[in-house]
């Protein structure tokens, strides 16, 4: 064999060494939740569904090439539909939408393999959705991504939740204070991880963000990643120890939320 031949063959076996490695990457199923991602929406009213479906895969795309294996959308994706203000619906109109919206992120669920939290606004009341990496919505009020327990924000959930999803939508006019930090006070409260989710632009606004209890940040400062604007529309990716939370539950009860933050202030 000519050292031209072994050198070729040497070649194309690094190739295929290279290629199945990348194949693997790809192809494998993670046991564990590492990566979240956050999506700060860009409010705009589609004039078709197909534009809505092309919108939300984009930044759940997005999303996957940073890593992320779970996303969290706003509250009131449905009315990026409407074609009208909600009042001049009928009810059939606003469920029919609101059917349409599921369809929307269950095909981008199926289609990236990721699990995606968002919720409706139907006459003033968010209805929350998680749907897996099959595209089939989760029922229940407390879910099992992976291995961590997972919540959306509201007054029944309980203290044994590792990570809380929060969908918001705010106007610009009841106040920058409205406008951030509802999840980070829980994750401080209650020992949990965080995800904040805003729909921002034209008459809304807010700051989008993934947050931790203060001891579980360098910075001790609980925020992991937050929005620079909030106005414009943003990705945020993040990974998140959920191992560092155990030992953090463990001392909740030795000073309350409102001490520690003092202390470390």
């Amino acid at each position: 064999m000519t050292f031209e031949k072994i050198l070729n063959f040497f070649r194309s076996f690094f190739s295929r060494r290279k290629t199945n490695a990348f194949l693997n990457y790809m192809t494998h199923e993670p046991s564990e939740l590492e990566y979240v991602g956050v999506i700060q929406f860009q409010h705009q009213n589609f004039k078709s569904i197909k534009d809505f479906y092309v919108k939300v895969l984009s930044v759940v795309k997005a999303a996957k090439m940073e890593g992320s294996q779970l996303v969290l959308f706003p509250a009131g994706m449905n009315t990026e539909l409407y074609f009208v203000p909600e009042e001049a619906l009928s009810g059939n109109q606003i469920s029919k939408i609101e059917d349409e919206c599921l369809k929307v992120f269950s095909n981008v669920a199926l289609a990236e393999k990721m699990y995606i939290g968002y919720a409706d606004l139907i006459k003033g009341t968010k209805v929350c959705h998680l749907l897996n990496g099959n595209g089939k919505q989760v029922d229940g009020n407390k879910f099992i991504v992976y291995n961590v327990k997972v919540a959306f924000m509201n007054d029944d959930i309980d203290d044994d939740v590792d990570l809380i999803l929060n969908s918001c939508l705010v106007k610009k006019w009841i106040g920058d204070y409205e406008s951030f930090g509802h999840a980070w006070l829980y994750s401080q409260q209650e020992y949990a991880y965080s995800m904040e989710s805003y729909m921002v632009g034209d008459h809304f606004t807010g700051q989008s963000g993934i947050y931790a209890p203060i001891e579980a940040t360098e910075s001790m400062s609980g925020i992991i990643k937050q929005a620079q604007s909030r106005l414009l529309e943003e990705v945020l990716v993040s990974k998140i120890d959920f191992s560092a939370l155990e030992s953090l539950k463990r001392k909740r009860n030795a000073k309350n939320a409102y001490t520690r933050l003092l202390e470390h202030k």
